[in-house]
């Protein structure tokens, strides 16, 4: 009786969040004609439940899962290449705070365009055209690279680096837009929030790449270097006893700037190798039953997403925590020399710190995708436990605590951002379950936006004359705290539900596919 009342609840939940609100024509759905003209036979009941023989996942996956996590990655590392290297740029290049912040700002302004179009374009084309656009666009960008280091002077670096911020700013839209995209129709329910937690973790990874390669390409003035490299188009200068000498030293740092932007250059190109080789819209098979059931077209989509408190309750608190911390990792450097950390120590902090968020972020999927009806639970204790390592961080670098020590503000920052960072998968899955029937692109647009305004207000701050004085940018440090605790509270007020995994748990029938996917049931041999 437990287990039938339960499939009856859930069933008319379902059926409840299908029909709110908007009529059947504003739904993907299958008509009859429809399938016919797909040249799919059509069975007389219309209500002829799928069988689950139709639903498998394959193996094209794990490829389609790496080169989204690669362009994902790229996007980020471009976004960041030159904020752990600003205090360099600033001494022999003359680019000073605002300059690089500006740089910076560009990652979530031209995003903003992007992303709105991202669910419209998707659902007007199909997702191969708009990666393998996506990677074209990253090209272009990379090419600019490559003409900075062999046409280009470098005093007009600034501007192709503008230009380069620019395209890669809108691309950032597909990466973070589309990940729920992927998952829902590439991965099974045991494998979605893992495989979110995978794509996050190398976005994360992306912004990490600059803390470190960045300070070790192109260090500080009169730091000592390691044996100079040999760089296409330039040439190769020693320096006695690994000292960088006086005279040499600007050719030094012009020559170890070209090979930093052939490594960007090469790296964006990759992105389109990749996805022009092999990116199908869609697999050949579904490999769940919510993958191929309707979804609510984008107008009827946002209507329904204004109603929704519970998304906006997951929206606000990704905001604060991911979005917030975005913007306050790409002046991290900044913010740390108002601090006395010097830049190639606020470098490895942030490196490491989004390295060891990798693992987390794959754990904390699993552990997710496992405990699923105890999502709420563990997003709030995890935010909790950052909040409490956050502040131990901030206790340590404006010395509440004396002496100071670096131990602990290794400790505590590494700890604050895979916390942070880890329960980004939960949340994103969360969205995508308190929204449906509302497109997994559409909502996950509308979370990346609010994400990219929070870090859009925190870079913005430093572009203001005279807002904040450079003794005053370490204040910034709590601003992050305030968030993540704000964050933390509201978490606790969003209330439970799994519209989805009830889909999955139970049969669809015919009347109730999406009409973009009537395709992979034909080839499961099922119709």
């Amino acid at each position: 009786y437990f287990i039938q009342s339960n499939l009856s609840m859930a069933d008319n939940e379902r059926q409840r969040l299908i029909t709110d609100n908007s009529s059947n024509e504003h739904l993907h759905r299958t008509s009859h004609s429809q399938v016919e003209n797909l040249h799919v036979p059509v069975p007389t009941n219309s209500s002829k439940v799928i069988s689950r023989e139709a639903f498998r996942a394959t193996p094209a996956r794990w490829y389609i899962l790496f080169a989204f996590c690669y362009m994902g990655m790229i996007q980020g590392f471009i976004g960041n290449a030159w904020g752990p290297v600003a205090a360099v740029m600033k001494n022999r290049f003359d680019w000073d705070d605002g300059r690089t912040s500006l740089l910076a700002l560009w990652v979530p302004v031209a995003f903003v365009p992007g992303a709105i179009m991202f669910p419209w374009v998707t659902e007007w084309t199909n997702m191969r055209f708009v990666v393998v656009g996506n990677g074209a666009l990253m090209a272009i960008a990379g090419a600019l690279k490559i003409l900075s280091v062999t046409v280009i002077p470098l005093s007009y670096l600034i501007i192709t680096s503008h230009i380069a911020h620019i395209i890669n700013g809108v691309c950032g839209a597909v990466p973070f837009s589309g990940v729920m995209y992927i998952t829902v129709n590439w991965f099974p329910t045991k494998e979605r929030i893992v495989a979110t937690g995978l794509i996050m973790a190398t976005l994360n990874t992306g912004i990490a790449i600059p803390f470190l390669l960045g300070p070790h390409i192109i260090p500080e003035p009169q730091e000592n270097l390691t044996s100079p490299i040999n760089l296409p188009f330039s040439r190769n200068y020693h320096f006695l006893d690994n000292v960088v000498e006086e005279d040499h030293d600007q050719a030094f740092f012009e020559q170890r700037l070209r090979y930093y932007l052939w490594i960007q250059a090469v790296s964006m190109i990759l992105c389109f190798v990749f996805v022009i080789v092999y990116f199908p819209s869609r697999p050949q098979f579904a490999p769940t039953a919510s993958a191929v059931t309707a979804r609510l077209d984008i107008m009827q989509g946002v209507k329904a997403l204004l109603k929704r408190g519970n998304f906006w309750l997951v929206c606000t608190v990704y905001a604060l925590t991911s979005g917030v911390f975005n913007g306050y990792g790409l002046t991290f450097d900044v913010i740390m020399q108002r601090c006395n950390i010097s830049m190639k120590t606020a470098g490895n902090l942030g490196f490491v710190g989004l390295l060891a968020s990798v693992p987390t972020n794959i754990l904390i999927g699993t552990l997710a995708s496992v405990f699923s009806r105890h999502q709420k639970r563990m997003n709030v204790c995890i935010l909790a436990m950052g909040c409490i390592c956050f502040g131990l961080f901030v206790a340590e670098i404006e010395e509440w605590i004396s002496p100071r020590s670096m131990g602990a503000i290794w400790a505590s920052y590494v700890l604050a951002t895979m916390f942070i960072t880890g329960v980004v998968p939960i949340l994103f899955d969360m969205s995508a379950e308190s929204s449906h029937p509302v497109s997994e692109e559409l909502s996950s647009t509308v979370m990346v936006l609010g994400n990219q305004f929070m870090c859009l207000i925190f870079t913005v701050i430093l572009q203001i004359p005279n807002l904040l004085s450079d003794s005053d940018k370490d204040k910034l440090n709590y601003v992050m705290l305030g968030s993540s605790i704000f964050a933390t509270i509201l978490a606790a007020f969003y209330r439970s539900t799994n519209v989805r995994l009830l889909i999955d748990a139970q049969s669809v029938t015919v009347e109730q596919l999406d009409t973009r996917s009537v395709q992979q049931i034909r080839n499961a041999g099922i119709m």
